[in-house]
């Protein structure tokens, strides 16, 4: 997915949502956003809104001299999160399609964006998603596929929804194939690391490895050899968010075993899926 010119508002967004976890003032925030500013026109055009946004966020750390400012927020999220999971564990087990109900807890907790939506109510997700449908739904082309897999690949996103993905894995396993769970190499916005994953003992339930960098999505040439290999081993690949979708749909590497979980966070994305804004997607990789 290419960069378009509505693209540069989201960039200077995540700039001030960054700036908001610090106790930075009103003149040192806009003091920050000044020096962010020339590097707008230098964003390649060509890129992905993913990777942009990356080398944004990367100058905002470096200015405020803050390795992490979202480490605060997203110890807070994973525990939010953690302390649902036993009944939605529960929700999963009484339903009748417990995959399905997996997958929509799983796409509930996409909602934790803080780079897009500082203001989310997650129990209000999970209650819409738990009571709604996805506008593209390929889940039960991937219920078949899944039962002749033996090795599924999650390309993770935030923190806070890590934990509900965990839910998921659980419920994979169920159908006897081996989870293995991505995380970021290093600490970007609210996504998930490793120490994200050992919080909400995603180890426990599956190997976790790094994807060799700290680009929000997948960037395809920034991939770890692990993550490369591990991607050509998976039978099917569950591709998590609005940044993995970005970077990744239509890409070879991604290939037809590639099946993209999110809600449609802005309306570029949104329009790109064929969907309305805020709807939630299991769909495949498009070849075409």
């Amino acid at each position: 997915m290419k960069v378009v010119l509505d693209c540069i508002p989201c960039y200077l967004r995540q700039v001030m949502n960054a700036a908001a976890q610090t106790e930075f003032s009103e003149r040192e925030s806009r003091e920050l956003m000044y020096q962010i500013l020339p590097m707008i026109p230098e964003l390649d055009p060509e890129g992905t809104p993913a990777e942009n946004s990356t080398l944004v966020l990367r100058k905002v750390n470096e200015l405020l001299g803050i390795e992490d400012p979202f480490l605060s927020a997203k110890k807070e999220a994973n525990e939010k999160a953690l302390s649902l999971l036993p009944q939605l564990r529960e929700r999963i087990r009484q339903s009748e399609d417990p995959l399905y109900t997996a997958l929509q807890v799983s796409v509930a907790g996409n909602i934790i964006d803080l780079g897009i939506i500082t203001d989310y109510n997650i129990e209000e997700t999970l209650k819409e998603s738990l009571s709604g449908t996805f506008a593209r739904d390929d889940s039960e082309e991937f219920k078949k596929r899944l039962n002749q897999a033996c090795e599924v690949l999650i390309l993770g996103d935030n923190s806070g929804e890590i934990a509900f993905d965990r839910l998921l894995v659980e419920e994979l396993r169920r159908f006897g194939v081996h989870v293995t769970f991505v995380v970021k190499g290093q600490a970007i916005l609210n996504d998930a690391t490793f120490e994200d994953a050992a919080e909400v003992g995603m180890d426990d339930v599956a190997d976790v490895i790094s994807n060799g960098n700290g680009y929000l999505g997948t960037v395809v040439r920034k991939r770890s050899q692990e993550l490369i290999e591990a991607m050509d081993r998976a039978d099917l690949i569950i591709s998590k968010g609005q940044a993995n979708y970005e970077s990744l749909e239509s890409t070879r590497e991604a290939g037809e075993k590639t099946y993209f979980l999110l809600r449609a966070k802005c309306e570029i994305v949104a329009g790109n899926l064929g969907v309305k804004l805020g709807n939630m997607v299991f769909a495949r990789n498009s070849m075409s």
